[in-house]
């Protein structure tokens, strides 16, 4: 018998696991040795698009929803050994269209967003971290999300990693990872309206198991000039109705690069990220990233920013020989609007001349801004021009505590996000008009 409006059983259940178990813990924690702790973190967001960019050269209906994710979690910790486990569970409400709530195919599932064993200082200098968990490097433009197929609801990789501390400013990070379309740890929930089960849901979004092996080297020892170096190997392996099946039943690639970030005055930062790839269907293709920072002394948050960022294209497509291929980057990135031209995230023919700036405003909240134009590094031979359009980002960020002066249960942000995009002649005729992207977010952790 299906139960009505069981999203709202499944939150209640986790509210009240979480309070029951944080009047136990105390108990339990001083009675031995294993410290344990527990929370839950709410995240309410409200979305709005108009005219969002597509991948096709088209735009999109407009959209109006919201989406509510809970994560609650539970950590136990005995001398240097750790056990994590957070699940979660997102549903959205679609205002417009009204028929797209229906179609999510995860209103109503209790899924495990992080499970890992973490056993740290074996040797001194060794950790190894085992399991569920998020993985993210530098600017996160190599790897920060292994779950793109369904946008923020998770970010997670199935990894294995060995940390190795070469001292306390320079680590090596030796990584496995295994990113199954479906998700082979149990989830709880109703069917999909048309019978499909809840781990049925592409997580990969491309129909396609990934595996991944990388070394990512972290040199802060020189304040002046810190820098980091990484290599991945990645291995794309297609189900018969995969979005690039016609490229094969499985694809492999290699990405070799470099970030570093020189300190040239007490107020002025650069940063250089250069990477480069090539794999059975790649001949070639890059990226790179340039920019200078400027942050006065007096304050913590203000900054200016001048930035390039080119990612390499081809002619013939997003997945030609000299198109970069995102290697396990799903993130939107710059921005919702702009991912929206992407399939599934996958950033390529792109250069991004922009200005970038934070400002505080009081010690309780700060505004950022970004801006510039943006163009294709190749003329695709199905394009109407190399002119993507002319972009604008503005965030707006909140502490509620340090506004009210006054301690609040938990720990809580409030955002305010809008962006405008003036396409260019890039698009298909009668597709190029504005498109906006705002989000209204509270984010609470208790």
């Amino acid at each position: 018998m299906r139960i009505k409006n069981a999203r709202k059983y499944w939150l209640l259940a986790a509210i009240f696991l979480i309070v029951g178990l944080c009047f136990a813990l105390p108990s339990f924690s001083s009675q031995t040795n294993v410290d344990v702790t527990a929370g839950v973190e709410m995240r309410l967001r409200y979305v709005g698009t108009y005219n969002l960019p597509t991948h096709e050269r088209t735009k999109s209906d407009p959209t109006s929803f919201t989406r509510v994710r809970t994560r609650p979690w539970i950590c136990a910790t005995y001398e240097n050994v750790t056990f994590f486990l957070k699940p979660a569970h997102e549903f959205r409400h679609y205002f417009k269209p009204d028929s797209a709530s229906s179609n999510q195919r995860w209103p109503d599932v209790l899924f495990i967003d992080n499970v890992y064993f973490q056993w740290e200082n074996i040797f001194n200098d060794v950790d190894i971290k085992i399991g569920r968990q998020n993985i993210e490097y530098g600017e996160k433009r190599i790897l920060s999300d292994g779950t793109g197929g369904d946008g923020t609801r998770s970010a997670f990789f199935d990894a294995a990693r060995i940390i190795w501390h070469a001292d306390k400013n320079r680590k090596l990070d030796i990584l496995g990872i295994y990113q199954s379309s479906d998700d082979f740890l149990p989830t709880l929930g109703k069917k999909h309206e048309k019978g499909e089960e809840p781990c049925d849901y592409d997580l990969t979004g491309l129909k396609q198991d990934e595996f991944g092996l990388g070394l990512y080297w972290q040199d802060s020892s020189n304040k002046d000039f810190i820098y980091e170096a990484y290599y991945f190997a990645k291995g794309e392996y297609r189900m018969p109705d995969a979005p690039y099946r016609n490229e094969g039943c499985h694809d492999e690639f290699h990405t070799l690069g470099t970030r570093l970030l020189p300190r040239f005055t007490e107020t002025i930062y650069g940063e250089l990220e250069l990477a480069g790839q090539a794999g059975s269907d790649i001949e070639i293709a890059g990226q790179g990233h340039a920019g200078l920072t400027w942050k006065p002394k007096e304050t913590k948050n203000n900054s200016v920013t001048a930035a390039c960022r080119i990612i390499s294209g081809d002619k013939e497509g997003a997945r030609s020989d000299h198109a970069w291929h995102v290697v396990f980057n799903r993130a939107t990135g710059y921005g919702d609007t702009i991912a929206a031209m992407y399939h599934r995230y996958n950033y390529n023919n792109l250069v991004y001349p922009h200005l970038s700036a934070s400002h505080e405003i009081g010690d309780f909240s700060s505004i950022r801004a970004q801006t510039g134009p943006m163009f294709t590094s190749v003329r695709e031979d199905d394009s109407d021009g190399s002119y993507r359009g002319y972009y604008v980002q503005t965030a707006y960020l909140l502490d509620p505590e340090k506004l009210f002066n006054t301690d609040l249960p938990g720990d809580g942000s409030f955002r305010i996000h809008l962006e405008f995009f003036d396409k260019g002649n890039y698009f298909a005729p009668g597709n190029d008009d504005y498109a906006f992207y705002g989000e209204l977010q509270c984010l609470w952790n208790f």
